[in-house]
C-alpha cells in the first residue's frame, strides 16, 4: 500500500535532482522520486552518516568500490580528499560520470574511475593494486554483493594495512562472519553498525535479508 501511495504521489522519471539530505546532500544527482526519495531527503543509509564523515575528514583518499551511479562519490568529491576512486564495472559508471559533471567534477588526476572487478578475478584489479599509490590514510567504502570477503583476501599483499580503513557492506551472515575474522586477524577492531530503531516505520527495500555495514579501522 505504501509504494501504491507513492507511486500516486510522487513524480515519476529520472530527473537531476539536487539532494535535500544525507551524506551527499546539496549536491546533484539523476534519480526518479517515485523509487529513490529516501535518496532525496537524506534517509538512505542514515545510519552511516556520523562515521562517514569523521574517516572522509580524515582520508587522503577515497575509494567507492560498488560506486553504481555514484552517491557516495559524490560525498567524496565534495570533500577535501586528495585523491577519489570511483570503482563500478557495471553501466551505472555512464550515470555516475554524467552526475559528477553535473556537479563541475570529471575524471582527471584527482577523480579516476575503475571499471574492472576489484578483488581476487584474474581479470580484475586487486585492493593491493588498488591502493598502491594513493595518498594515505585511505576509506575503501565497499558494496559489492556477495565479493567482500575476496575482495578484502586481494589486499593480503598490501605493503601496510595500518592506513586502510573500511566500510564495508555484507550481503550474509557467513560473509560477515568471514569479513570480521579475516580484518581482526590482520590487526583491525570491528563494529557492525545495525539499521536504527526507526527503520521499523521507513524501512529501506532490499532484495536479501542481510544487509548491514561492517565498519574496520585499524588497532594502532
Amino acid at each position: 500500500m505504501k509504494q501504491l501511495v507513492k507511486r500516486l504521489i510522487l513524480p515519476h522519471g529520472r530527473h537531476l535532482r539536487r539532494l535535500q539530505g544525507g551524506i551527499a546532500r546539496g549536491m546533484l544527482m539523476e534519480i526518479d522520486l517515485a523509487h529513490q526519495s529516501q535518496r532525496y531527503w537524506g534517509f538512505d543509509e542514515r545510519e552511516l552518516l556520523t562515521i562517514l564523515r569523521r574517516y572522509i575528514g580524515l582520508a587522503k583518499s577515497l575509494i567507492d568500490i560498488g560506486a553504481n551511479d555514484g552517491y557516495y562519490t559524490m560525498a567524496f568529491l565534495r570533500s577535501k580528499a586528495e585523491r577519489v576512486v570511483a570503482c563500478e564495472p557495471g553501466p551505472a559508471m555512464e550515470q555516475l560520470i554524467a552526475n559528477a559533471k553535473a556537479n563541475g567534477y570529471q575524471p582527471g588526476e584527482r577523480f579516476t574511475t575503475e571499471r574492472r572487478l576489484v578483488g581476487l578475478d584474474k581479470d580484475g584489479v586487486s585492493i593491493t593494486e588498488l591502493v598502491r599509490d594513493l595518498p594515505r590514510p585511505v576509506l575503501l567504502k565497499v558494496d559489492i554483493d556477495g565479493g567482500e570477503f575476496e575482495l578484502l583476501q586481494s589486499a593480503e599483499d598490501c605493503e601496510s594495512l595500518n592506513d586502510l580503513f573500511w566500510l564495508i557492506e555484507t550481503h550474509s551472515p557467513e560473509l560477515e562472519e568471514q569479513c570480521v575474522a579475516w580484518l581482526q586477524s590482520h590487526g583491525y577492531r570491528t563494529r557492525i553498525i545495525y539499521n536504527a530503531r526507526w527503520r521499523a516505520l521507513l524501512p529501506e527495500l532490499r532484495p536479501i535479508p542481510h544487509n548491514r555495514w561492517l565498519v574496520a579501522v585499524p588497532n594502532s
